[in-house]
């Protein structure tokens, strides 16, 4: 999502010619003299080997990094959208490290800083498998969805989750666990549909889910519970790519 005023992720590869061979990188909120949010940057190295996302590389008051410290843990790379509600401030998911595989962790800009990183699964949930490939999208009532793949014992499955209020809901899965599904993207269709695309080893599926009633800001406590998820996948000759 762009605006004239700010941008989901301004993106930028340092050559390790123009940087040197340490050149180091960062994901930071930029702010004004007035430390008002002006965009978000993902500065990242280019070499292929060893990428660095994560790691602080400039040291001005005006750019406020996020998980200083995600290089040394083997953090992957974020995913980043902009909540039109809250004067463009940035919702950030990416797959954390803990050692033994990737979660899913989140931190959002609030008016002064970043939140704390969390986990957007509650750990008694996160050992089924890596999380991986998030991808954020923010509707125009300022509710986030998220979607990403889990690998399952080699096997992939797409997930969807929404923030409701003050937390993550519960994964819904998505995809059929018979089929090995990966790399998914999200849409917000106009009409309140969610369309979800993902690979397959027979190619890019598409899946439309619709709520059966319309959300508030204030559901119950599984909206889940009135999701379609009946919905047909499109064939992949059909979808786009």
């Amino acid at each position: 999502m762009r605006t004239r005023r700010s941008l989901a992720a301004a993106v930028a590869l340092l050559a390790a010619a123009g940087f040197g061979a340490a050149a180091r990188a960062e994901v930071a909120a930029e702010v004004d003299l007035a430390g008002n949010y002006v965009r978000t940057t993902v500065l990242a190295s280019a070499s292929a080997k060893k990428p660095r996302i994560w790691s602080v590389q400039r040291s001005s008051g005006l750019a406020r990094p996020l998980n200083p410290g995600g290089d040394q843990s083997g953090d992957l790379w974020p995913a980043i959208a902009e909540n039109p509600q809250d004067s463009n401030h940035p919702w950030v998911v990416w797959s954390r490290g803990t050692g033994a595989g990737y979660d899913l962790a989140w931190s959002r800009w609030l008016p002064g800083g970043w939140t704390d990183p969390d986990w957007v699964e509650e750990a008694a949930n996160a050992s089924a498998g890596d999380d991986l490939d998030p991808r954020l999208a923010v509707n125009s009532e300022g509710r986030p969805y998220l979607v990403w793949w889990r690998d399952e014992g080699g096997e992939g499955r797409v997930y969807l989750s929404m923030f409701l209020f003050s937390r993550w809901m519960p994964a819904y899965p998505v995809s059929d666990p018979e089929v090995d599904s990966r790399r998914p993207r999200i849409t917000l269709v106009d009409d309140g549909r969610i369309q979800v695309d993902y690979d397959t080893p027979a190619g890019r599926i598409i899946r439309l889910l619709v709520f059966s009633h319309p959300l508030s800001i204030t559901d119950d406590l599984d909206p889940f519970a009135r999701l379609n998820s009946d919905a047909t996948p499109i064939p992949p000759s059909n979808a786009s790519r």
